[in-house]
């Protein structure tokens, strides 16, 4: 698959009619140290409801994709007291084939797509996470749309589903799937097509099209610059910089 085309400019095609500060800052988890305190906050976040799953895949900790030269991992940190409100994983199919085009036969229209996955998306409880929300789809989209990519997928259990299909999300299969992602979990397999996403939740009147086009967010600090550079690490540059880390 070539490489996608970047898409410049601002991803909607209305312009933002105010600008409005969120209780915390989104940003990309890029130290050890950050990567650290968002697996820890994951792990609390599924063990308030699925506990055997975080013990089974150790989610308190990173995992291998989380470690990868070309994933990006977003926080959303409190600004009263820096504590991690939520985060999620974007990872892209660039480079290696995403995890449910390697357990799935996905419909034809994805087939030789630039695909991302929205992996490990978590929040805390009450109403500051709830705001996390439609700020991680926020970035999630944006991250997507410029750099090119053609479709986000993403899972959820019940009752989360309900949430990505009031968010104009679309089910892939028309039924629950088990992944690795969540072993033993039925959940749906739900994607978001880039260039349709805006028209979708517009024409649906969805409360989030607001908070999504029409409100610029200074505290979500995401870098379209440094997302693009680390979706398209080639593989032969992975190798190399592994080799550099690890010497025979």
């Amino acid at each position: 698959m070539s490489r996608p085309t970047v898409r410049l400019g601002r991803p909607y095609t209305r312009p933002a009619l105010e600008t409005q500060p969120l209780p915390f800052r989104m940003r990309i988890a890029k130290s050890p140290e950050d990567i650290q305190r968002v697996c820890r906050h994951r792990g609390e976040a599924y063990a308030r409801h699925q506990p055997d799953l975080v013990q089974r895949l150790s989610l308190h900790e990173p995992e291998a994709d989380d470690l990868r030269d070309d994933v990006v991992l977003v926080m959303a940190e409190s600004h009263e007291d820096g504590s991690i409100l939520g985060s999620l994983r974007l990872s892209t199919n660039i480079n290696t084939p995403l995890r449910f085009e390697k357990e799935f036969e996905l419909p034809q229209r994805f087939h030789q797509r630039a695909l991302a996955e929205a992996g490990r998306m978590v929040t805390q409880n009450g109403p500051g996470g709830r705001m996390v929300v439609p700020a991680l789809v926020k970035v999630a989209y944006e991250a997507c749309f410029r750099t090119g990519i053609d479709a986000l997928l993403l899972i959820a259990r019940q009752p989360i589903d309900r949430m990505y299909k009031a968010m104009q999300f679309e089910d892939i299969f028309g039924e629950r799937v088990i992944t690795s992602a969540q072993p033993g979990v039925p959940v749906t397999l739900f994607f978001m097509d880039t260039l349709r996403f805006e028209h979708r939740l517009r024409d649906a009147n969805c409360q989030i099209y607001p908070f999504l086009v029409e409100i610029d967010h200074p505290d979500i600090d995401i870098d379209p610059d440094f997302v693009r550079e680390r979706f398209n690490v080639p593989q032969t540059l992975r190798r190399e910089r592994c080799s550099d880390m690890h010497p025979a």
